[in-house]
């Protein structure tokens, strides 16, 4: 699966039972549909809005396209507090920009010292990565966060 973001291929890091697909450019993380209900499940904390009932949010931002099946995702909120916009596939899963899943977690993190911290010490490793900043550029054909390959 290639990255929807850098169109580079994905690597997968698994702990716990949880696994991702993480982009080591640009550090986005894509779930496959029931993934992220596994997390907050981990975490001991449920999800207040199943991933399936997403609705469509309202942005002037492109479209990206699914890693699985290529075809352009929708852009959803989640969350409570502060809302994430994110890049969903009805059929296959949800897209996170760098630093997105930390927002989300955050609102759900569990009482410290709980079980679920080892879970949250993963995801820790995998959204706090730094952003390489030298070749990602912006033009006129791309949107924020965009990088150039």
């Amino acid at each position: 699966m290639d990255c929807p973001v850098c169109r580079e291929p994905l690597i997968v890091a698994e702990r716990g039972g949880i696994e991702l697909d993480v982009c080591p450019w640009c550090h986005g993380l894509w779930f496959d549909a029931g993934e992220l209900a596994l997390l907050s499940e981990k975490l001991d904390r449920p999800l207040r809005v199943p991933e399936g009932s997403l609705e469509r949010a309202a942005t002037s931002e492109k479209p990206r396209r699914c890693p699985r099946c290529d075809r352009a995702m929708d852009k959803v909120a989640l969350g409570t507090s502060l809302r994430v916009l994110l890049d969903r596939c009805a059929g296959h899963g949800l897209w996170f920009d760098h630093g997105e899943l930390g927002v989300l977690v955050r609102q759900l993190t569990p009482v410290p010292g709980s079980p679920a911290q080892a879970v949250l010490a993963f995801m820790g490793e995998t959204f706090g990565a730094p952003v390489p900043e030298a070749p990602a550029t912006t033009g006129p054909d791309r949107d924020p966060g965009e990088v150039e390959r």
